[in-house]
């Protein structure tokens, strides 16, 4: 079996996977591939080479792998945009009581009327050194254990669980001080700061930045490090323009080796959950569609080769939907036109993430396309029938079936028989009525599609 069209390692993989969670976390795409170009370059000037260097390139890309997590929760807390929240929530020091009340004021319920921000507000005046915590502790927790599922060293999980603490124990959640924070999550943390202020504010601001939090967010030490290459034009041009050749050709030859199926799987699954993570209506919804394609599949004869193709196409194909908050995603009410044109996006993401990974064209296709309808309805490109292939078509009703058979903000989950019917109409027109057909006899064989209405 072909892993991909061409040759592709581990770290092109979860270097391209990486801007799903730049998404997610409020961030320009490629804010972790430049984060890691910072911290790998911090790693240089403090003499960190080897399998230590190694497993600080891998923690930095998967820095944010839990960010999903705590969506839901944050949204909860604030009852707004938790996109734009986590945006700012990088800009600001929450120790700081003048700043603490800016963010709030500017993200609790701001679609509110006065009496419910007010209401808010006070919510989150009660406690907010637990408030950070609970919301870090989720994001981070979570994000170490895929690491470990992915059969990470424990080191780069332990980076990735402390990446939130603060060199004098006023970080989050477990307040660990000094030594106490493993060293690369202490250079994770500065790198994300130094590359979040630099991207927003430019390298000279970010380094008063560093300098005013020595000490406090920051380990001394790691600051005096950045600060030897606070003028290296070479370097921050690079990491402006250039950032992902930058970063292969800093990769060392062991993270250059080609990732296995077994662990592209891995990977896959793994990111699927992320996507799936980021409302409590959408738990495994990705590993399910995956599964219903991979069986209609299999039913409509396809080899394989293309089976593989198409689950992680499924795994995959709402990738995009991390770049949609969950003041939409979670809305227990209609849409507005502008909310549903903001949903119509997430296959635009989900296409602009995976058409960076190497060989990835055909998954990339077939992904992005999970929304067309053979009219032309569809979207995010309003494709017609001749431009969609029986993966594609397969992958829509696995989609769709999936959907209608569980909860929404706004419906309870359908029965097999009333899905099933619902799709039956859309049978021709809209969706291939031989993949609707065999829908039907997997999950109902005792029915055929003339009487499942």
């Amino acid at each position: 079996m072909t892993i991909s069209e061409q040759p592709l390692s581990l770290v092109t993989l979860l270097a391209s996977l990486s801007y799903a969670l730049d998404l997610t976390e409020g961030q320009p795409m490629g804010h972790a591939v430049r984060t890691c170009l910072i911290g790998l370059r911090l790693a240089r000037e403090l003499g960190i080479v080897g399998e230590e260097r190694d497993n600080l390139h891998l923690a930095l890309l998967l820095k944010d792998a839990g960010c999903s997590s705590n969506a839901a929760r944050m949204f909860a807390l604030f009852g707004g945009n938790e996109i734009l929240a986590k945006h700012d929530a990088k800009i600001h020091d929450w120790r700081r009581m003048s700043e603490a009340v800016k963010f709030a004021l500017r993200h609790a319920a701001p679609q509110e009327g006065l009496t419910a921000r007010v209401a808010q507000l006070k919510e989150l005046a009660r406690q907010p050194v637990r408030v950070m915590d609970v919301l870090t502790e989720a994001r981070c927790t979570r994000g170490a254990e895929i690491a470990s599922l992915l059969g990470l060293s424990p080191d780069v999980s332990a980076a990735i669980h402390a990446l939130d603490e603060h060199w004098d124990g006023q970080g989050a959640p477990y307040h660990r001080k000094e030594s106490e924070i493993p060293l690369l999550a202490r250079i994770a943390c500065l790198a994300q700061t130094l590359e979040v202020f630099a991207t927003t504010y430019g390298t000279v601001r970010a380094y008063k930045v560093l300098v005013q939090r020595s000490g406090t967010w920051f380990d001394p030490e790691l600051v005096r490090a950045a600060q030897a290459f606070s003028s290296d034009t070479i370097f921050w041009h690079g990491v402006r323009n250039q950032p992902e050749l930058l970063l292969r050709l800093k990769t060392s030859e062991r993270l250059h080796q080609q990732v296995t199926e077994a662990s592209l799987d891995n990977i896959c699954a793994a990111f699927a959950g992320v996507v799936d993570a980021k409302s409590s209506f959408t738990g495994e919804h990705s590993l399910r569609v995956a599964e219903y394609a991979e069986q209609l599949a299999k039913q409509m004869g396809i080899g394989e080769l293309r089976r593989a193709t198409l689950r992680r196409a499924a795994l995959l194909h709402d990738l995009g939907k991390l770049a949609i908050p969950n003041l939409i995603l979670d809305k227990p009410a209609r849409l507005t036109d502008e909310e549903f044109g903001l949903v119509k996006k997430h296959p635009y993401y989900t296409a602009v993430i995976l058409g960076q990974i190497p060989g990835f064209g055909r998954i990339t296709e077939i992904a992005a396309a999970h929304h067309e309808k053979l009219d032309g309805t569809g979207y995010h490109l309003g494709l017609t029938g001749d431009k969609l292939d029986l993966e594609m078509r397969i992958l829509a009703v696995a989609d769709i079936l999936d959907a209608l058979t569980a909860a929404r903000p706004y419906r309870e989950a359908m029965p097999i028989e009333k899905a099933l019917a619902i799709i039956k109409k859309d049978a021709g027109v809209a969706l291939d009525a031989d993949c609707v057909e065999a829908a039907a006899h997997l999950y109902l064989p005792h029915i055929t599609l003339a009487h499942a209405a």
